[in-house]
């Protein structure tokens, strides 16, 4: 598609307007806007346009707001049902929603003249919005290749800004289809999948107020510096970062609290999952200098590394004051979890006394030895070792061994 650069009218002295005039003045502003939706934006969906359920049990578009591939907003300022007629008038149980550039020609009440003479286009006001149109749906579209645009529009950069609503590029919306029962009324399923949304085209996001910044595939060689109330700013530099998340912190220059780098992510301070951490095909390292002094867990359990005089990985099953603490190994058969090693901790011992109980529950085998000081009170209780002593005693006395 042909690009030409937009011009602006160059006003002076006693010139002659004329209606060329006009329309370039006009054509300056709208160009503009909508390259700056190409250029800072990527198009798609802005806001709304959702399809829901009506109470009345037909589908329905909702208000809002969309940006073609040519900059042009497309507007939809009221709800729009989708029924069994607008199905019937297709012929198919199927429909794909797509919004697309519309112009409509109107004339101004306070107008002193009309002056259409019969011709759409002689018309006080065109009104620019975003009309909803339907197609057959066969095989799943695809939304980033709407139908109806050229190969070559699809080329970046996008900035090309047709006003001709006959160069199309509609919008997908989503799909609906219409199960029609036997006797009733209808219903509707909505798919919704395949949506197309704006983006952002930056390198970097600052916020305006304080140090926080976002770096979408930057990898600056050296420290970076803005300049925040007066003060610098100093960010660490990352040539082989691609992105990373900075929070304001004590310390020149700020590191990246999550930085992801071709060969992994890094994420610094306490890090919260809410539910399962899937480690595949990895491991559990913890490197040197990571943890060098006690945990700070709150009293909840954790696992971390422990520098205690020898190099110490510690599994630390939390606070006893919030009651009695166990660690359990075991394994899952036919969905019930067994119990093979349990080590128990009783809240109501004091701490210069606490003392584990460790139950074992199956057999025991032991490749090595078993160091105590008191092997036979440890292992038995005193009534039972004297028991076994008595039968030993008796053993020997009757000549037997």
């Amino acid at each position: 598609m042909t690009l030409e650069p937009v011009t602006r009218v160059n006003y002076f002295d006693r010139q002659f307007i004329r209606l060329t005039e006009l329309r370039d003045e006009q054509a300056y502003h709208v160009h503009l806007r909508r390259r700056h939706n190409l250029s800072h934006h990527s198009w798609g969906i802005v806001l709304g346009l959702e399809i829901v359920m009506q109470d009345d049990g037909r589908a329905a578009v909702r208000p809002g707001l969309a940006v073609d591939g040519y900059g042009r907003e497309l507007l939809l300022v009221t709800s729009r049902a989708i029924g069994r007629d607008v199905f019937d008038r297709y012929g198919t149980s199927r429909l794909d929603v797509w919004l697309e550039y519309q112009l409509d020609f109107s004339d101004d009440r306070l107008a002193p003249v009309e002056c259409d003479g019969g011709d759409p286009s002689r018309r006080y006001r065109v009104e620019e919005r975003g009309g909803l149109v339907f197609t057959r749906g066969g095989a799943r579209p695809d939304p980033r290749h709407p139908p109806g645009v050229p190969a070559e529009a699809f080329d970046e950069p996008f900035l090309a800004t047709p006003d001709d609503p006959r160069t199309r590029w509609p919008v997908y919306l989503g799909r609906v289809v219409m199960d029609l029962p036997a006797s009733g009324t209808p219903t509707f399923d909505i798919d919704t999948a395949d949506r197309v949304y704006v983006g952002l085209n930056a390198e970097v996001i600052d916020h305006p107020g304080n140090a926080t910044r976002v770096e979408l595939g930057r990898r600056p060689v050296a420290p970076d510096t803005r300049m925040l109330g007066g003060q610098p700013i100093e960010y660490e530099q990352g040539p082989e970062r691609d992105f990373a998340v900075f929070v304001p912190g004590d310390g020149q220059p700020l590191h990246p609290a999550i930085a992801v780098y071709r060969d992994g992510t890094q994420i610094r301070g306490h890090t919260a999952v809410h539910g399962n951490l899937v480690l595949d095909g990895s491991s559990l390292v913890f490197p040197e200098g990571m943890q060098e002094s006690e945990a700070d867990t709150d009293g909840h359990p954790a696992i971390y590394r422990k520098k205690n005089g020898a190099d110490e990985l510690r599994i630390d099953i939390g606070s006893l004051n919030a009651g009695d603490r166990k660690l359990v190994l075991g394994v899952t058969k036919d969905g019930v979890f067994k119990e093979a090693l349990t080590i128990t901790f009783a809240s109501g011992m004091a701490m210069g006394t606490v003392s584990a109980l460790v139950t074992i529950h199956g057999d025991l085998r032991i490749e090595g030895t078993i160091e105590s000081a008191d092997i036979r009170t440890r292992t038995v209780s005193e009534e039972v070792a004297a028991l076994l002593t008595g039968m030993v005693q008796s053993g020997i006395a009757s000549g037997g061994s």
